[in-house]
């Protein structure tokens, strides 16, 4: 991956998330049978160095001071905001992208808005979890929610090493070297 000088930082649960920037993103542990399902398909695909990665099930991208998100649920890609997370173990990632950058980046995060959970594409990768074949499978106008973050960072020039649609919360997390506290 190639990217901007960035930094991360954790806020614990009870503890309002603040200092963030349009372009940055956070990574998430949230509750509930989907997000239990999400992690436990990360640790079972994800050992040796990529172990310390699994523990997230959620990503969204910043959009503006405010604590704007752009986030795809399990309905559909929907605005939100930060503070809703306030009762979750959260990581702002700081990318430090340039104004022309955070434009992009939130320009093409808009773009999603309103398309529908891609859970087509949560099937694919549940078949390379469990097997390791990797096989693209996904619905026009659905997206999982760290594809899109991954996406519209990549509108900025911020390029993987993995196929950004199919891009799990580990492989955010990986990518930028988002270490759990």
């Amino acid at each position: 991956m190639t990217t901007t000088n960035f930094n991360y930082e954790h806020f614990p649960v009870g503890v309002k998330a603040t200092n963030f920037q349009p372009g940055d993103f956070i990574l998430v542990e949230t509750g509930g049978i989907a997000a239990k399902t999400i992690r436990l398909g990360q640790l079972i695909r994800y050992h040796g160095r990529m172990k310390p990665f699994a523990k997230w099930n959620h990503a969204a991208i910043i959009t503006d001071v405010d604590g704007t998100l752009i986030e795809a649920r399990p309905t559909d890609v929907t605005r939100a905001n930060i503070s809703e997370y306030t009762n979750f173990s959260v990581y702002v990632v700081h990318t430090n992208l340039d104004e022309q950058s955070q434009k992009q980046t939130i320009a093409a995060a808009e773009s999603f808005l309103n398309d529908k959970y891609g859970w087509i594409t949560i099937l694919s990768i549940m078949v390379q979890l469990l097997t390791g074949i990797k096989v693209q499978i996904s619905f026009g106008n659905s997206i999982i929610c760290s594809a899109l973050v991954a996406q519209s960072l990549w509108a900025a020039g911020v390029i993987f090493s993995d196929n950004t649609y199919q891009m799990m919360p580990a492989d955010l997390a990986a990518a930028f070297n988002i270490i759990r506290e």
